[in-house]
């Protein structure tokens, strides 16, 4: 009887304990991978407004853009205004070429100019045509979970890989519980110093699935007359999984106007 006394309160203490572990739980990766294949799709089609915000001006530009995230291939192309008109972009592997319309001549650009300014905004070339890769170029370290712009949030450390050809020294990764999409993401260097921040906001139902339609970055800076600087970039249109032309992803294509 006294053993029998023991027993189940043991089994029953097990069984809570059981029931109180997320038998669900998912790794810092695996969250990486599902909010960049939420917001990412084999390949996709999309039309850009981006605004970029200075003190002094503000200027806007249109752009459509062509990925092929299977083949590592991305085109984009500046349709407004007249002056910008005409500029493209082209990654094919790890190689990326400009094409100016100025002086009629195709660029390529070196991987040290990858986390350059792009059109003068605060979005870099690694940002417009995604040479590097949130999942395959980090470790992932899951902090916990926050509470960011009303969405209880996943947040994430990721740190470079010894052989990635990325500039930062970590980022930090908010990524929404209920599905993966990406809130803010925090750019720091290898000082530990936070030079970037992106938001993402707008969230909508867009061709196939929710994404955010819009994507705020803010260069950090100490000078004060740049506080309200930043570009915002909102997706007017977009579709995933499209057929897409090998020919657009071509050198060739750069100058077809």
């Amino acid at each position: 009887m006294k053993l029998y006394r023991f027993f189940i309160p043991l089994v029953v203490s097990i069984f809570w304990l059981l029931m109180s572990i997320d038998l669900s739980a998912i790794t810092a990766k695996e969250i990486i991978d599902k909010s960049d294949k939420a917001v990412r799709g084999e390949t996709q089609v999309a039309k850009y407004t981006i605004t970029v915000k200075r003190a002094k001006y503000t200027r806007t530009m249109k752009m459509t853009a062509w990925e092929s995230r299977k083949d590592d291939r991305s085109f984009a192309l500046i349709t407004a205004p007249k002056k910008d008109e005409g500029n493209s972009f082209l990654l094919l592997d790890e190689d990326m070429w400009q094409y100016n319309p100025r002086i009629q001549k195709v660029i390529k650009i070196d991987s040290s100019m990858m986390t350059s300014s792009w059109m003068g905004s605060d979005f870099t070339n690694d940002d417009i045509v995604k040479e590097s890769s949130i999942v395959e170029d980090y470790y992932h370290t899951l902090l916990g979970k926050e509470t960011v712009d009303g969405h209880e949030c996943y947040k994430l450390e990721l740190k470079p890989k010894p052989d990635a050809a990325v500039v930062w020294g970590k980022i930090v990764y908010y990524a929404r519980v209920e599905d993966y999409l990406p809130v803010r993401e925090e750019y720091y260097n290898e000082r530990g110093d936070m030079k970037k921040l992106l938001t993402c906001s707008n969230f909508m139902f867009m061709h196939d699935r929710v994404i955010p339609a819009q994507y705020k970055m803010k260069t950090i800076s100490r000078d004060k007359r740049k506080k309200d600087e930043f570009t915002l970039m909102s997706i007017d249109n977009i579709r995933f999984n499209v057929s897409i032309s090998p020919r657009v992803f071509t050198k060739q294509n750069l100058q077809r106007r």
